[in-house]
């Protein structure tokens, strides 16, 4: 058979692509090398325990939200049913915050404002510009050709804080080191003078504007309504189906070949998979030179340990809240650590317990508990890979410190009343999601590497497309998301034609 567009990839930005493709008309194939799809977003039960393999929270979902809307627009909302988050504690070393998360950033902002009062001059200062900067941000989706004319004139902020970092404009803003804790507490895993000021009014504006939201039943019921969506719109998914090179003749895309030596032709292919493998190892090789020295100068970000915990305690609310984000002080110490390829005594760590908001995940009278901090790919020789009896004993370790570090503090009696223990590794990572080095968030969002500075959703070679969170807009669910709704857009437009 012979596809309109055939996505490579069944994470957030494959699926958003596929499903929006679909409803609009076109012949769609999605081929995923997994058994599944949904890249991190996906969920594993043991014993009667819904795990959720990385994600967290979301936003946007809220009516007339950025997801929402997207949602819609792919065929999945009606698949899926979100639960607000009302709490979330962030942990330092010298105080806790507790953050209301109902009333949206305002909120938010209302209550860090309350906790700072000294800072105030500097807070009113820093939030104008975030909200001047979401604005353009948001305008630049809808850019006029006159405004393109126009760029600096209807864009100024974008183009003067393109390449400041989150920590440079902080400094600036404040004084006191607790706000600027506060403030810098994003899922990035980057200190802030590596983080992008752009990215940050990103997610501010775009994600997390009206609260952040948990969708009932774990995060893979996500990617199961996109696909759901797709098949019900007439694509057609294909596992365990892995391509080994994109078919280029004349300067144009022709189709694909899998590894079992089928040959599928298109005349449109999406690559929502890791950019290296997706410009280097799939094209032929007299293609590969126009994107070689783009793709070697990308930095992926960190990856991440996690240990899922089935326990029988008795948890609720007053204990901890759903989400806690346990800061390690200095972030740029942390960092510098793990950079050299260290795990720190007193790492960052996430603390989410699920079943607080979605009891239907465990067994009657029994809790979900997951551990999340960011780890470095080289750790140990690369978590000991090459002798599978070394790399379960580091892999424990690591899971039972981590344990011991959060029982020790919060939760007494964590491993004692552990029914099931699982840890992930960034080899982990990788292996199911073909993440390369495991990286948690794609390309690592420094300032060099938002907007302009990432990969473009179209790439020079007729009928080549990106999704994901190694190209733009950004990375996280919703960034994924959009950059498919990207690929989609630009792809329709040539159909058009």
């Amino acid at each position: 058979m012979h596809y309109d567009v055939i996505v490579i990839g069944g994470g957030m930005g494959g699926l958003t692509t596929a499903a929006l493709l679909v409803r609009r008309g076109l012949r769609v194939l999605l081929l995923e090398q997994g058994e599944r799809t949904g890249g991190y977003v996906t969920s594993f039960t043991r014993k009667g325990f819904t795990f959720d393999a990385t994600g967290s929270f979301l936003g946007g979902c809220e009516e007339g939200g950025e997801f929402h809307k997207l949602l819609a627009q792919t065929g999945a909302l009606p698949h899926l049913h979100f639960l607000g988050i009302e709490t979330a504690r962030n942990i330092y070393p010298d105080f806790s915050f507790d953050l209301h998360l109902t009333g949206g950033f305002e909120e938010y902002l209302s209550e860090v404002k309350k906790r700072f009062p000294e800072e105030q001059k500097g807070f009113e200062k820093y939030f104008a510009l975030l909200r001047r900067i979401g604005a353009e941000i948001g305008r630049f989706e809808t850019i006029t050709r006159w405004q393109m004319l126009l760029f600096p004139f209807f864009f100024w902020h974008l183009i003067r804080y393109e390449r400041a970092s989150l920590g440079e404009i902080m400094d600036q803003s404040f004084q006191a080191e607790g706000i600027k804790q506060v403030l810098s507490s994003l899922p990035a895993h980057l200190p802030p003078a590596r983080l992008s000021l752009l990215f940050t009014a990103t997610l501010i504006s775009k994600v997390l504007a009206q609260g952040v939201w948990y969708p009932q039943g774990g995060m893979g019921t996500i990617a199961q309504a996109l696909e759901t969506a797709f098949v019900e719109g007439g694509g057609e998914v294909r596992l365990k189906t892995e391509v080994e090179r994109i078919e280029v003749e004349g300067g144009s895309v022709q189709g694909v070949v899998t590894r079992g030596g089928d040959f599928f032709p298109a005349q449109t292919v999406v690559a929502a998979i890791n950019i290296r493998r997706a410009l280097i190892d799939l094209l032929p090789e007299e293609y590969r030179g126009r994107f070689s020295s783009m793709v070697h100068t990308l930095e992926y970000s960190l990856s991440s340990f996690l240990v899922y915990l089935g326990v029988k305690m008795d948890l609720d609310r007053r204990t901890l809240p759903y989400f806690t984000y346990v800061s390690p002080g200095d972030a740029q110490v942390e960092y510098d650590q793990l950079i050299r390829g260290e795990m720190p005594d007193y790492p960052a760590v996430i603390i989410t317990i699920p079943t607080l908001l979605d009891p239907s995940l465990a067994p009657p009278g029994h809790h979900i508990v997951r551990l999340m901090t960011p780890a470095p790919y080289g750790f140990r020789d690369g978590w000991g890979w090459n002798d599978q009896s070394r790399y379960r004993t580091i892999k424990e370790e690591v899971a039972h410190r981590l344990i011991r570090l959060v029982e020790g503090r919060y939760l007494p009696g964590l491993l004692k009343q552990s029914i099931v223990i699982e840890a992930a590794t960034p080899r982990t990572l990788e292996r199911y999601t073909a993440n390369e080095k495991g990286a948690t968030y794609g390309l690592a969002p420094t300032p060099g590497q938002i907007g302009r500075g990432r990969p473009a959703n179209k790439t020079p070679l007729k009928g080549l497309y990106l999704a994901g969170h190694y190209t733009r807009p950004a990375h996280g669910i919703v960034g994924a998301a959009l950059s498919g709704r990207f690929a989609a857009d630009m792809i329709s437009k040539e159909y058009r034609r």
